[in-house]
């Protein structure tokens, strides 16, 4: 192991305090530093109320449902055919079994 130096101890102390002074005497502010303009910022047209924009929304809502309602149709319709092959698996299936039976 090595000795315990006097001649480090002493350097570490010092820069220890060293810092401890620099950091007292660095000025602190609370204010942030920035540029100030003048009058608040328009708000975005959508917040605006603006009727076209209203209009827009309105149109893509009146599209998002059209589509709904096609897919809502489509899987009903993949629901039906898959009931209906599922029906006739399990009746072939039992007459396979009465057939075997037999």
């Amino acid at each position: 192991m090595k000795q315990f130096s006097w001649q480090k101890s002493l350097i570490g102390l010092a820069l220890a305090a060293g810092c401890m002074l620099v950091g007292a005497t660095i000025p602190t502010t609370n204010q942030a530093l920035g540029e100030v303009r003048g009058g608040a910022p328009e708000p975005p047209a959508f917040q605006q109320g603006t009727v076209p924009v209203l209009r827009d929304i309105s149109a893509t809502l009146h599209q998002i449902d059209g589509r709904l309602a096609r897919l809502e149709s489509l899987a009903q319709k993949m629901t039906a055919k898959s009931a209906i092959s599922v029906r006739r698996a399990a009746s072939a299936e039992a007459d396979a079994t009465e057939d075997s039976s037999n």
